[in-house]
């Protein structure tokens, strides 16, 4: 084990003299890395704002609750909110005096309802209730309006269901996209490696006729495919940081209202620097790894 540290430095420079001897071969690899990366950055900001998007419209949602006309004691509405509290998905209920329904009636429709303030009044006193999936919206409210003290609950309809199953489906096609350019990547990084194992075939004969193990013969191939991998993602990290503040500051830190507000710049964009340089070093590290384990496995 010893042994093996103290020969890190040595495979280190090896892959560096490697780099530079074969240039034409790196840039072709850092290229491609550079390029999956630059894509899989894309790919992480509109995934990132997209979940951001989801959770901001999530904890948005709720369910309106009005109860009937004989609901008015502090005791009824105490019992009332423990018992729609106590139902299975229920995270909040929001007490809502009559008043405070006909502030919102007068704020949403006009000042023409103002003529019902005071005893004139019709309204009910109702609750707005969060709940913890908004997936369950349907369900849950089906169950509020079962309740016997409560005569009526809403939640915007089929257009907030359709609105968060898109989200949901969004969210989960850009990660399956997301893997399939990690694959991407270690394919084009393990096919760079081969050629330059292919390239080197005399060398790695010698190397095998002196006595060198297969791990020795392996590890300046996977320290080149590190560093192909930290060269490939330093164009992505600038494109990434330069590029999400500029749209940023463009859009006004949303799109179009609050409801879409963007991911705030930091730490957002330094998040994604950090998986695309851990990403060009896994996919460095595993293609050549896959590479010179397929040759040397082939030529034993």
């Amino acid at each position: 084990m010893v042994k093996f540290f103290k020969s890190i430095p040595f495979h280190v420079k090896s892959a560096g003299k490697n780099l530079v001897r074969h240039f034409v071969m790196t840039l072709s690899a850092s290229t491609a890395v550079t390029v999956t990366l630059i894509l899989l950055s894309a790919f992480l900001m509109i995934v990132g704002n997209v979940s951001g998007f989801a959770d901001h419209i999530e904890d948005e949602i709720r369910i309106h609750a009005v109860l009937r006309e004989d609901i008015l004691s502090d005791e009824d509405i105490a019992s009332a909110k423990a018992e729609i509290e106590g139902i299975a998905g229920v995270k909040e209920a929001e007490f809502s005096s009559k008043e405070n329904e006909l502030r919102i009636w007068i704020m949403e429709k006009g000042d023409v309802f103002k003529m019902y303030e005071g005893e004139n009044n019709p309204l009910h006193h109702a609750f707005f209730i969060s709940i913890n999936d908004p997936e369950q919206i349907n369900v849950i409210t089906d169950e509020i309006i079962a309740l016997d003290i409560v005569d009526n609950a809403m939640y915007g309809g089929n257009s907030i269901s359709q609105l968060i199953s898109m989200l949901a489906t969004v969210r989960g096609g850009i990660v399956i996209f997301v893997v399939l350019l990690g694959l991407l990547a270690v394919f084009l990084i393990s096919n760079t490696i081969k050629m330059g194992i292919y390239a080197r075939a005399n060398e790695i004969a010698i190397m095998r006729n002196v006595g060198a193990t297969n791990t020795f013969i392996k590890l300046p191939f996977m320290m080149e495919g590190m560093m192909l991998g930290i060269i490939g993602s330093l164009i992505p990290c600038l494109v990434t940081f330069f590029g999400y503040q500029y749209l940023y500051d463009m859009m006004g830190g949303q799109i179009f209202t609050n409801v879409f507000a963007l991911q705030p710049i930091q730490p957002f964009v330094f998040r994604i620097m950090g998986i695309l340089i851990l990403s060009g070093v896994t996919v460095g590290l595993l293609g050549s790894f896959l590479s010179t384990t397929r040759y040397l496995h082939w030529k034993r």
